[in-house]
């Protein structure tokens, strides 16, 4: 399913089309619904962890002046896609012709057990049982405690990276399965304290987003 993407020069849009299309088709299969998130075949997990990631870029960075086509690969190489792009903006040297892109994500040691306990609140709350399996308890956060919390994660996630040898015009990006909910101000905040603590990176660009509901920022 996945050979009309991989080493393929594709549009940047034809190439959310295609993945979005794949998904469905993932989706709509016999509990797909519950397979998805749990990562259960590496096809589901290609798509949670790179393809879906790689199109919130796209959607994000794609505009009139700056066109781009993106190439997947599925492979062991320092980076998931190639980019080339071409408009205005890249005339003007805003941005280059040809670019990298890798994918990341910051969560919770527990997360994972979130994705396959129900009920499941935060990972925070992930601990086992008398009978010893894991359960999932509720939690409570006082004020701003649950972001504080995550910050240093999505800090060390671009840390792990930075650590690595990448092409030049690397841009990473950084899924984020947060704690819990967050709220519009809960979500600038923790994007203001990645800004203030972020160390010295390799990448031209940071893009940071909320992989449930999609909130996005370049840093």
């Amino acid at each position: 399913m996945l050979n009309d993407l991989d080493g393929k020069m594709i549009d940047g849009l034809e190439f959310c089309s295609k993945v979005y299309c794949l998904f469905e088709k993932l989706r709509i299969k016999e509990g797909g619904c519950e397979k998805i998130p749990l990562r259960e075949t590496s096809f589901g997990k290609l798509m949670i962890e790179e393809l879906l990631p790689i199109c919130r870029y796209v959607q994000m960075c794609y505009r009139a002046g700056r066109y781009i086509s993106v190439k997947w690969i599925n492979g062991n190489q320092t980076y998931d896609a190639v980019l080339v792009q071409r408009g205005d903006y890249v005339e003007l040297g805003y941005y280059p012709e040809n670019a990298f892109l890798e994918v990341t994500s910051a969560m919770h040691e527990n997360e994972h057990w979130t994705w396959k306990l129900s009920p499941a609140f935060s990972p925070e709350g992930v601990k086992r049982g008398k009978d010893g399996t894991r359960v999932c308890e509720p939690v409570i956060f006082t004020n701003m405690e649950h972001v504080e919390n995550f910050v240093p994660l999505v800090l060390k996630s671009i840390e792990v990276k930075s650590k690595k040898n990448y092409p030049k015009n690397t841009s990473l990006i950084v899924q984020c399965f947060l704690n819990t909910l967050y709220l519009n101000n809960e979500w600038e905040y923790l994007i203001d304290k990645v800004r203030e603590n972020v160390k010295d990176h390799p990448f031209n660009e940071l893009l940071v987003f909320d992989g449930l509901n999609q909130k996005t920022v370049i840093i």
